[in-house]
């Protein structure tokens, strides 16, 4: 078979350009001498291609063989010789880059207390335990906890990240593996009472969940950034049935924005209709009787926004007002009460979820003067109060008008600036005897 290919090879050669040029030219003489040197040089190249296999062949099995062997004992005798003089580290150099025998390398690291290095390797065979050890001997924790955690260790990788410090990792740990409780002291240990609130909420455990929650809100207000919290402990409070509490979290929420989420329904559902206190009379039973003369709607209504300022101080919630929520005793002490507002009473921006504020207020202030005015709130929108009541000063009117207005930014921006403008207008509609 080999000769077969070496006859194809000879003729695939002479059929060559080179040697068909060769033998082509000149007498015979020189064609024979042209065609013997062109066999020649056939013959000669596999010759030469074998003898080079056959060298590299000799040489790698006798003298290549004998340098490795005497590289490797002088890196031998190197590695020895630190080792004996106490260099275990420099030994252990040669051994891991040099010698690839990375156990004896580690095993010389270790006693060079280069433990880290020792802890790569050993980690690397496969000893995660000696990793572990080494690892913590050289003060990195948190990579002898990971080592832990890879192998399944949850309960040493936790104890090894509570040494280093990470309480959240502790927490994360214990979280995975089950253990709440411990989870949940870590977090608090950590700072991260809310997330242990909701760790405890997530099992059930609902009392704790709300003494945490406690905790985490401690110095908070409600505001954009702490409603959804604020509305969770609330909820929370309720399932536990501490309804008061969770009636007062919820009122404080509807005082940042009274349209977050079920926040009134919640509140209505908690919190049975005030009865009216014996003794007084709600303002609505006065005008079911009819309209009331304006100079003493006047007065009663200047008297309700002064006890309405006062209410804010003790923690009022706007969007409340109502003539069945305002209550009146026999001195004319005005008080009152925390009931649904009807709809008809509701300033616009009430529907458009945004947050109310004291221009709500006067919004169903000046609803109510109306109907104190007029008996009714049939023409409110469409008609003035100086077109229905005869004997109703235009100033007044105007009054009424600037708090009904649909665009709160039109209305008057507080009380303080009603009674501002009722002492500048009437002292006006005096001096001209109107």
């Amino acid at each position: 078979m080999i000769t077969n290919n070496w006859i194809h090879l000879l003729i695939a050669y002479t059929n060559t350009p080179f040697v068909q040029s060769a033998v082509a030219e000149g007498s015979v003489e020189e064609k024979a001498s042209k065609g013997l040197f062109a066999l020649f040089l056939l013959i000669l190249i596999p010759v030469l291609v074998v003898l080079y296999l056959i060298i590299r062949f000799i040489y790698r099995h006798t003298i290549g063989k004998k340098l490795k062997t005497t590289v490797a004992e002088d890196y031998q005798k190197e590695a020895d010789g630190f080792e004996k003089a106490g260099n275990f580290v420099s030994a252990a150099g040669i051994y891991e880059k040099k010698l690839k025998n990375y156990r004896k390398a580690a095993s010389l690291y270790e006693k060079g207390k280069d433990y880290r290095q020792a802890a790569m390797l050993y980690d690397v065979l496969g000893m995660s335990g000696k990793a572990k050890e080494m690892y913590e001997k050289g003060g990195s924790l948190e990579d002898a906890a990971e080592v832990a955690l890879l192998e399944g260790e949850f309960d040493e990788a936790a104890a090894l990240y509570d040494k280093a410090g990470r309480k959240i990792d502790v927490a994360k740990i214990m979280q995975q593996s089950g253990k709440t409780i411990y989870a949940v002291k870590a977090y608090r240990e950590a700072g991260e009472y809310k997330k242990a609130a909701m760790l405890l909420k997530s099992e059930g455990m609902l009392r704790e969940a709300a003494d945490m929650f406690q905790i985490y809100l401690y110095d908070k207000k409600p505001d954009i950034s702490t409603l959804d919290d604020f509305y969770t402990f609330a909820l929370v409070l309720e399932n536990i049935g501490n309804v008061e509490k969770a009636v007062r979290v919820f009122q404080e929420i509807g005082q940042v924005n009274s349209a977050f989420k079920d926040v009134q329904q919640r509140i209505e559902a908690l919190m049975p209709p005030e009865e009216i206190p014996e003794g007084k009379t709600a303002l609505g039973s006065f005008i079911q009787s009819g309209r009331i003369e304006p100079r003493y709607s006047l007065k009663l209504w200047v008297q309700m926004l002064k006890s309405l300022q006062e209410a804010y101080k003790t923690g009022w919630r706007f969007g409340l007002l109502s003539p069945d929520n305002i209550v009146i005793d026999a001195r004319n002490n005005i008080s009152f009460l925390k009931r649904k507002q009807p709809l008809v009473y509701s300033p616009p921006e009430t529907i458009k979820g945004v947050a109310l504020d004291e221009r709500a207020d006067i919004y169903s202030a000046g609803v109510i003067l109306y109907e104190m005015l007029t008996g009714n709130l049939e023409g409110i929108g469409s008609a003035r109060v100086i077109d229905i009541v005869e004997d109703m000063p235009e100033w007044l009117d105007e009054i009424v008008i600037r708090c009904i207005r649909k665009v709160r930014e039109d209305r008057y921006q507080s009380i303080k600036d009603i009674f501002t403008d009722l002492k500048a207008l009437s002292a006006g509609a005096k001096d001209s005897g109107a």
